[in-house]
C-alpha cells in the first residue's frame, strides 16, 4: 500500500494528507529515495504545491527545504 500511495501522490491525483497515518512515513520515505535517484524532481514537488495537491509544509518534509515558487 505504500507503494500505491506513493505513486498515487507522485501522480497528483491524491494528496499526501490523505495518506493513512499508518502509511505517511513510509510514502514520505519512498518520495524522498525517489528524489535521490532521480525519478521525481524538486520542480516536480512543487508543481504539486503549485496545484494544490500538496502543501508548502509538506515539501520541506520531504526536500529539508523551504517552498519557493
Amino acid at each position: 500500500m505504500i507503494k500505491i500511495w506513493r505513486n498515487r501522490i507522485e501522480a497528483g491525483t491524491q494528496k499526501l494528507a490523505d495518506c493513512p497515518s499508518r502509511y505517511r512515513a513510509g510514502v514520505v520515505e519512498m518520495i524522498q529515495s525517489d528524489l535521490e535517484k532521480g525519478t521525481i524532481t524538486k520542480n516536480d514537488l512543487k508543481a504539486l504545491v503549485a496545484s494544490g495537491m500538496m502543501t508548502e509544509a509538506e515539501y520541506k518534509e520531504i526536500t529539508g527545504e523551504k517552498y519557493t515558487a
